[in-house]
């Protein structure tokens, strides 16, 4: 039975006459999830499982309680605590039971929910903040990235690659190379590099700069962060592990859906391709006194024209088979 984040908050408004009370939520479903109110009126979310969990922490929106039943099997109750959360609290346990629908047995369906859970706490302490046009620009870069390397690499491959929401210097690392993507307006000549480690390597790499500017819904060549995402996850659809870890990603980096993105618009024009070995001009470790700790510095884009390759030349050193 496949569910929305609607129907689930369809189902809680259907039991605030019945609080106390629960609903298998998918019978279907390998896990033991269930549905209902409590008895102060909260929106909550039961996962029944005969192994012990491990006790989930609460935060400010939500409290997480774990008991053990009459019939020995244990009970985890997430409970919405701010109401004005709704939103975000459906998509959370929409979240939690998409993430465990393949799994093979209860051990693995309880490590997905744990996994999953621990990432959406980060975004639950910002979850009113939406992510700035000039993050969710970077994203998009990072997105078309995935889309085109994909004739050349393997979604697995890929997705391991991606290393950028882990917080690692580069943006996406394969075994012989990296690629560092940037995202700046049309017109603007300089790119910034926010650490001596960006670019500093002992193997070759490739910087990557895509022209993404606002616009309007009626552009031709207008698209959302949303519909981008959901792209994505298209090519990949038929692989319920390689969707739950690009949705992890993005929990890492701040992304979840949300209506106020599909209502913000981006063009991407040209893309400009620079491969990064020992010539070109970085900073690096050893240009700095040990006493500097942080460098932020910018590149003059017309003067990287020296390293500048084609798209062609960026792809077809080799051919990595691809998978799915």
């Amino acid at each position: 039975m496949k569910i929305s984040s609607e129907d689930l908050k369809e189902k809680w408004r259907a039991f605030k006459t019945q609080e106390g009370m629960l609903q298998r939520l998918d019978p279907m479903h390998p896990m033991d999830f269930f549905v209902g109110i409590n008895r102060n009126g909260n929106n909550e979310l039961v996962l029944i499982t005969t192994t012990e969990p491990i006790q989930l922490k609460s935060s400010d929106s939500f409290e997480v309680e774990k008991n053990i039943r009459k019939d020995g099997r244990w009970a985890t109750q997430i409970t919405l605590t701010k109401k004005e959360n709704e939103d975000i609290f459906s998509r959370f346990c929409l979240e939690l039971v998409e993430v465990s629908a393949a799994a093979k047995n209860e051990k693995e369906g309880l490590d997905s929910i744990v996994r999953r859970f621990v990432a959406w706490q980060r975004l639950f302490a910002n979850h009113s903040n939406d992510l700035s046009v000039n993050v969710i620009k970077g994203l998009i870069g990072e997105l078309i990235f995935l889309r085109k390397a994909s004739k050349h690499y393997g979604w697995e491959t890929l997705l391991t690659a991606w290393t950028g929401p882990e917080g690692a210097d580069r943006d996406f690392v394969f075994k012989e190379k990296w690629y560092e993507i940037k995202a700046i307006s049309t017109g603007k000549d300089k790119v910034t590099i926010s650490s001596l480690n960006q670019l500093e390597s002992s193997s070759p790499g490739n910087l990557l700069i895509f022209r993404v500017d606002e616009t309007v819904a009626t552009d031709a060549d207008a698209r959302s962060i949303v519909g981008l995402i959901d792209d994505v996850r298209q090519d990949i659809i038929d692989n319920p592990v390689l969707v739950q870890r690009f949705d992890e990603k993005l929990i890492s980096l701040g992304y979840i859906k949300k209506k106020s993105y599909e209502t913000i618009y981006f063009s991407v024009g040209e893309l400009n391709c620079y491969r990064v070995d020992n010539t070109f001009p970085r900073l690096v470790t050893n240009d700095v006194p040990p006493e500097v700790v942080s460098v932020k510095y910018e590149l003059s884009i017309p003067g990287l024209d020296g390293w500048k390759v084609n798209e062609e030349t960026l792809w077809n050193y080799q051919t990595i088979e691809k998978t799915i």
